[in-house]
């Protein structure tokens, strides 16, 4: 089959003009410019998933094609990257060749059919390596898959490997595998705990990712490296065969391009489990494709300015601009403040750090086989009062109802996913950069989705996310509402895929 290209138009992509439109005035800020024709940069590999399946399905591509692909651009990137721990090259290409012929046969098949994608290295499949990034569990290979991965396998999806994260996704690289880049600047950090998720996704190297999110480890990363994070109503995509941080505040999600393909694979992956004992039984709107995007006019809570002192001076730019954007598509925007927004960390912490000690307490002992920081917050769990931990459940609940109370008023919220740009190192648990998940952490506590998508460039080339939250089990309309302000976007490509084909 022949090899798909986009439109013979040449694309300018600029990691150097980012424009910022208003309801009243065009302004641009010029950064360095870095630019090249699209022409030279065409791959099925850029497209949205969507634009792939489509395809697909006219038989101009095919799987096996897009997944060879894949794994040549994983290869010549990989070493700049380090997003990938395991891959899985012979399982992929004969399911590759499985959908192939199943296209050929003109069978009915799901929209993730043939598509290659990667998994964050604590989600479990059966009889391949799973590691979390420590040396703990460096030799693990466990006996069953993940309820996530499971149904991705049935939908027909390509697994093409697992991803680098901070080990145990608990804020800390492991020495022994290393930090990941970001592809947009290599001396920066992709950021975590879904580090080589959101830098895979990037990067074109398979169409989305799943990841977990504890207090950001999705959103942070999708804010840092330009893509779609969601992190899903509480219980909503099943934790089943996912090595757990903590039990209160974890959730599962995926990661992609944009907001439509973030809506394709929730859709494929969301549920009930009964596997999951903190799975939930409420149901969210199904994926439809000729009428997703379709939207009605927006109530938007937003934080008063006294809570946003912090932001960098290009994220806050790019906050108003995205508050104009708003005003434009006739929203209104609403001035919110929740009990305890600003005890974000101290609740986290008082829930977070028991539960993972708990998980942790068989290798304790195991002292010089952690990263030096990740052992001292286990044993920081250990040392911690069940007063305190009760208290921080009970915290979480109240919490959770003074947000869902708010969204009776508002239909979405809008935050800056993080206050400033990708940094060189990810900033550890409990240290001074701890506001890193300032704007992503109220929302593991209450439990409500959230996701990330990319807004604007800081003046060095940056990507910066902006955050909405919606109410419980309203993910599928939050993504909608994504969709919309991500239609103002320009796509734009990062700098490490020149000369990547």
């Amino acid at each position: 089959m022949n090899s798909a290209r986009r439109s013979n138009k040449s694309l300018l992509i600029q990691k150097g003009l980012y424009f910022f439109w208003s309801a009243h005035s065009l302004s641009m800020i010029t950064i360095r410019c870095l630019q090249w024709e699209r022409e030279n940069m065409a791959s099925v590999l850029d497209l949205s998933l969507l634009e792939a399946a489509a395809l697909y399905r006219r038989k101009e591509v095919s799987p096996v094609e897009v997944t060879k692909q894949t794994y040549e651009r994983l290869q010549k990137l990989e070493p700049r990257l380090n997003a990938f721990i395991t891959l899985m090259e012979e399982a992929a290409l004969a399911k590759a060749r499985q959908a192939e012929a199943a296209f050929m046969q003109n069978g009915q098949l799901h929209l993730l059919a043939g598509i290659p994608y990667s998994a964050k290295d604590l989600f479990y499949k059966k009889d391949s390596l799973t590691t979390c990034a420590s040396r703990i569990l460096k030799d693990f290979i466990p006996d069953y898959t993940a309820s996530a991965l499971s149904k991705l396998t049935k939908n027909g999806a390509i697994l093409i490997g697992k991803n680098n994260m901070l080990e145990f996704a608990y804020g800390v690289v492991h020495p022994d595998f290393g930090q990941t880049n970001n592809p947009w600047d290599l001396s920066k950090t992709s950021g975590g705990s879904s580090s080589g998720s959101v830098a895979a996704v990037a990067s074109g190297i398979g169409y989305f990712s799943l990841g977990t999110d504890t207090g950001g480890s999705i959103r942070i990363p999708a804010s840092y490296c330009g893509t779609v994070g969601l992190k899903p109503t509480r219980g909503l995509v099943s934790t089943y065969g996912v090595f757990p941080l903590s039990w209160s505040l974890d959730h599962a999600g995926p990661i992609a391009r944009s907001a439509k393909d973030t809506a394709v694979v929730l859709d494929a992956i969301a549920g009930y489990d009964p596997k999951d004992p903190h799975s939930a039984s409420g149901k969210i709107t199904a994926f439809d494709l000729d009428r997703f995007g379709h939207s009605s006019r927006k109530r938007v809570g937003i934080l008063p300015d006294h809570k946003l002192t912090m932001l960098e001076p290009d994220v806050q730019k790019i906050y108003e601009h995205t508050l104009n954007l708003m005003r434009a598509l006739g929203w209104e925007l609403v001035e919110f403040e929740v009990r305890d927004w600003d005890r974000t960390e101290e609740i986290v912490l008082k829930v977070l750090l028991p539960e993972a000690a708990h998980i942790h307490r068989k290798w304790v002992h195991r002292k010089d086989d952690y990263a030096e920081m990740t052992h001292r917050q286990i044993e920081a769990g250990m040392g911690q009062k069940a007063v305190d931990y009760l208290a921080g459940l009970r915290d979480l609940r109240r919490y959770t109802d003074a947000v869902s109370t708010l969204f009776k008023e508002v239909d979405v919220i809008l935050t800056p996913t993080v206050a400033f740009p990708a940094p060189a190192e990810d900033p550890e648990i409990g240290s001074e950069e701890m506001d890193e998940m300032l704007f992503t952490g109220p929302f593991n506590i209450s439990g409500h989705p959230a996701v990330s998508l990319n807004m604007g460039f800081t003046r060095d080339g940056l990507p910066v996310g902006m955050q909405l939250a919606g109410p419980h089990f309203g993910d599928m309309e939050l993504l909608q509402t994504a969709y919309q302000l991500e239609q103002t976007q320009a796509k734009i490509l990062p700098p490490i895929l020149v000369g990547a084909e």
